[in-house]
Order: C-alpha cells, then structure tokens, then sequence
C-alpha cells in the first residue's frame, strides 16, 4: 500500500499516555521519510505536554475538547491536513477526520469504520518476535512510507539536574484496580528503601489517585503525595531526574522507558509482551497465573497475579534497576 503522500501530513495520536508512548517510534519513522516537509501530531489536551517534546514533531493541533466530535471536527478542519494516519482504531476517530473532509484518511479497519478509510493498511502479520503493540503502528507507516525502524526516540536530550535522592512511586493505574499491586506492600517498599537509601520517598499520580497516595504518604514518615498536583510536562521532568520509578502498568510506566530512567513496573492483568516499556531501563515483574492474562479493569477472582509478587522481589529489582 504505497501512498503518495500529500504536503500536510499528520498523526491522530492515541489518547491514552502509555498509547502515545508505544506510537513514537512509528511517528518518528513517518517523519524520517518526509524530511523538511512538516508532520502534525493531532491530539487530546492533556497529552499536548508529552508531543511538545519530540524533535521529529512540527507542529501539534491540541483538541480544545476531544470528546466533543464536532468541536474537533470543526478544529481539524481548520487545520487543512491532506492526509492523516489514524492511529487509535476507533469509529470516533475516523468520523472526525472524515468529517474533517482530510482527502486522504489512513488506518485499519475495525469497529464499521472501513468506508471512512481511503487507504486501509494490512494488518500487522503478529509472530514470536513481533508481539508488541507498537508493531500495529510501525507497520501502518510502513505499508505507506516503507520506514520501518522499531527503536524508541530519544527526546529531551538536554542534560537535567538529577534528584539522586528521590524515588517516585505511581501506585495507581488510570485502566483499573486489576493493575494496581496492593497498597501494603508499596507501603513496606516504601519504608524498606527509605531506609535502606536515604532516598525522599514521592508518591505522584493523577487527580483520582489523589485518596490512595495520600493514604500512603501518611505511613511512610517524611515522604510527600503529588498525585493530581502536576501537570504532563512537569512530570515528564520529575520522572528524567528522580533515582528510581516505581508503579504499575502505566503511563509513568512508558514514560520512564522514554526517558530511560531506572524503573521497575508491576504487572497483574494485563500482558508485557503486548504492552510492556520499550526500554531496558525498565524492569518488569510479573507473575504468570492460570487466569492471566486477563485484561479485566476489576479481578473476579483472588488476585492471584498481584498477590503472588513479594515485596522482597520488588526491593531486589529496585536495587539492580539502581545499579544497572
């Protein structure tokens, strides 16, 4: 499926944080084969502070209010992109750029989405090697560009100040309780690594982890809750600088793998093959039960995949995720 591709290209990009992580490398490769002719990235506000920082984007088109079609609609429109790779594979998504009268509307078919679609890509061909999401995407911009680069970007290449004595931990997860490992034993982490580092012990998360990482802060002595007090970019900043990460499946998750800090992610329902960082400097842990993976938001179960992952496991990957 080559495309002649026309002058104003751009990228719907995904609305979940870890999402648009996992879609870099295909919008790099994008970028590679234009060259001096602009990419746009189209996405929600809140992930407009994620895509500033990327040196192969040109311009970013931040939906005032991505929920609403015709408002975006109507926004896109303005925009006068001539074609646009669809990347969430959403009827949503295909309306607005149809609606959007974008003359060349790239992306897979799904969810009665294929008359919205002027070129349709093959979907990805999934082996032993190429399980991973982020295949999806590469190879949409593959069949169109032939660029087929599965390495993550680097982006904030400048040096920052780094808060050596800081541990960031992200006990929450925006999909469900399913990938959130129990707060007792953050708690016991917590302490053991205070402890043992002398490190300040920061718990972050979005507004609806505000209740759980205060709940936390308030068991380990001398540590802080910053949940739903920063915004994309100043986390994007804490997570390059700090020691060590610490959470779950997650957008901080991806984040730490983009930014190459040491982290360690804990998974329960969900399947690091598929969606799991991108990056070494992350370690996963997870524990391989009959149910899983699942991929429930909420375990009807006994949690069994969360359960099973120790404390003691967890401090002796924080300690070589600190030394790696």
């Amino acid at each position: 499926m080559k495309i002649s591709l026309k002058e104003n290209v751009a990228v719907r990009s995904p609305n979940w944080l870890g999402d648009a992580v996992i879609c870099m490398p295909a919008v790099r490769n994008l970028k590679r084969f234009l060259g001096d002719r602009p990419l746009t990235v189209i996405t929600s506000q809140k992930l407009h502070g994620l895509w500033s920082h990327c040196a192969f984007v040109d311009r970013i088109i931040s939906l005032d209010d991505s929920k609403k079609l015709l408002s975006s609609t109507r926004q896109i429109r303005q925009e006068k992109i001539d074609s646009i790779f669809l990347f969430p594979n959403s009827l949503r998504v295909a309306s607005e750029a149809f609606m959007a009268r974008i003359p060349q509307r790239i992306g897979k078919k799904g969810h009665t989405r294929r008359f919205l679609l002027t070129h349709l890509c093959t979907p990805v061909i999934f082996d032993g090697d190429n399980v991973h999401q982020k295949y999806d995407y590469i190879e949409m911009v593959r069949q169109a560009t032939g660029e087929s680069d599965d390495t993550l970007p680097i982006i904030l290449k400048e040096p920052l100040k780094k808060r050596e004595s800081e541990i960031a931990i992200f006990p929450g997860a925006e999909y469900g309780s399913a990938k959130r490992w129990i707060a007792e034993r953050f708690i016991q982490t917590a302490q053991l690594l205070q402890k043992e580092t002398g490190a300040q012990i920061r718990f972050y998360g979005a507004e609806k982890d505000r209740e759980i990482c205060e709940e936390l802060s308030l068991q380990v002595p001398g540590s802080q809750s910053f949940a739903g007090k920063t915004s994309l970019a100043e986390l994007i900043q804490v997570i390059k600088s700090v020691r060590l990460v610490i959470g779950n499946d997650s957008g901080a998750m991806h984040l730490a793998a983009l930014l190459r800090t040491p982290a360690v992610a804990l998974f329960g329902s969900t399947e690091p093959r598929l969606t799991g960082p991108m990056s070494d400097s992350v370690i996963v842990l997870r524990k391989h039960v009959v149910c899983s993976p699942c991929f429930l938001r909420e375990c009807p179960l006994d949690f069994s995949c969360m359960k099973k992952i120790t404390v003691e496991e967890v401090l002796a990957s924080c300690r070589l995720a600190m030394n790696q």
